[in-house]
């Protein structure tokens, strides 16, 4: 029997070192290999056709955060509550070919913003979504920000995240004077911040006959924090945002923010989805009521994931629409509601004009 006790007690041993050995082995690996994006300019894919100078009045503009092709409406995630890291491949499969479907069905518009768009992620099943996108829209220009690189996520234990490589896209019927990657200043604290995005922005400018420049912004701003990384990406973003206004330009943002638009009232929608109240709120749009802030307030745009979707069930709320400077008009604006089929969040279309 003594024995027998010692021989667990050497096998738990070993299985604790072997734990130990791993863990300090896996933060070495990503501290070694952390990717850290920096502001800079970004490579662009030129078409052929693609138009050098923008000379309408009204444009139109798709947001939306395609969750890597894993959130569709049967999926659930372990970071709000669920077990899955990924979807089974022909979830998987289901789920990327209806988000091809709509992007093709979009490839009419002047702007299409994305969010967490995979190039080399075990969770997408290693497809380079940006590459596929591209093919999809043969006369866009096409910038990619990536803005999550980590080696190995070792979550959730016994189906592990793995690699992750994932960013921003944008796509313009316009020849961008250029197009930047802006980094937001600050990050989740070590080791926290080896395993979770570096969040940023991406900035295009859109030359104008005028002789003035239309600025066109993709973001997606933190989750999972107590609000004050939101509070301050908020911030850094109003700032850069009235600079551009303050030269007399124009500028439109989109994005998947992770806060309620101001305005937003907490009921049902015309969907029968049950609403929710994001539990922070910023006061940086209240301290700028100039600026327009757009959304569709009769449907969701995102929904809980810690169980799959049910209609009429699952929380849902908005999280994903514009801000646009003083000189912008709104001509519509509205959420490309399927009942979540394909991602957890819902594309949302912007039409609107240059005062």
């Amino acid at each position: 029997m003594k024995k027998l006790f010692k021989r667990i007690l050497i096998a738990f041993g070993i299985a604790i070192i072997a734990f130990i050995t791993f863990f300090a082995g896996l933060i070495i690996l990503n501290t070694v290999n952390n990717y850290k994006p920096e502001a800079t300019l970004l490579e662009h894919v030129f078409p052929e056709k693609a138009i050098k100078t923008a000379n309408k009045k009204a444009y139109s503009v798709l947001s939306w955060n395609i969750g890597y092709a894993g959130l569709g409406a049967d999926a659930d995630f372990f970071y709000d509550g669920g077990s899955m890291a990924r979807p089974e491949k022909v979830e998987y499969q289901q789920y990327w070919s209806g988000i091809q479907e709509l992007i093709s069905t979009n490839d009419s518009l002047d702007f299409i913003l994305l969010q967490e768009v995979d190039i080399s992620s075990k969770r997408s099943y290693r497809t380079n979504q940006f590459n596929r996108i591209c093919d999809l829209l043969p006369h866009h220009t096409a910038a990619f920000a990536k803005n999550y690189a980590v080696s190995y996520v070792p979550v959730p234990l016994f189906n592990p995240l793995g690699k992750v490589e994932s960013g921003l896209a944008m796509f313009s019927q316009y020849q961008p004077e250029s197009t930047a990657q802006e980094v937001f200043p600050l990050n989740y604290a070590w080791p926290k911040s080896l395993f979770m995005p570096d969040r940023c922005f991406m900035h295009s400018i859109i030359p104008l006959s005028s002789g003035e420049k239309l600025h066109i912004i993709n973001t997606h701003n933190s989750a999972f924090d107590d609000g004050s990384l939101r509070n301050a990406q908020l911030n850094n973003l109003f700032d850069h945002m009235k600079t551009l206004y303050g030269a007399g330009d124009y500028v439109v943002v989109g994005g998947d923010w992770n806060v309620n638009p101001p305005g937003y009232e907490n009921h049902s929608f015309l969907s029968n989805d049950i609403a929710f109240r994001l539990d922070f709120s910023s006061p940086i749009f209240e301290e700028n009521p100039d600026w327009g802030i757009y959304f569709d307030p009769h449907f969701p745009t995102n929904r809980d994931v810690s169980t799959a979707y049910q209609k009429g069930k699952s929380p849902t709320t908005i999280m994903d629409f514009y801000v646009c400077s003083p000189n912008i008009s709104v001509l519509e604006i509205k959420t490309q509601y399927d009942e979540f089929r394909n991602a957890d969040h819902q594309g949302v279309y912007f039409r609107f004009t240059l005062d």
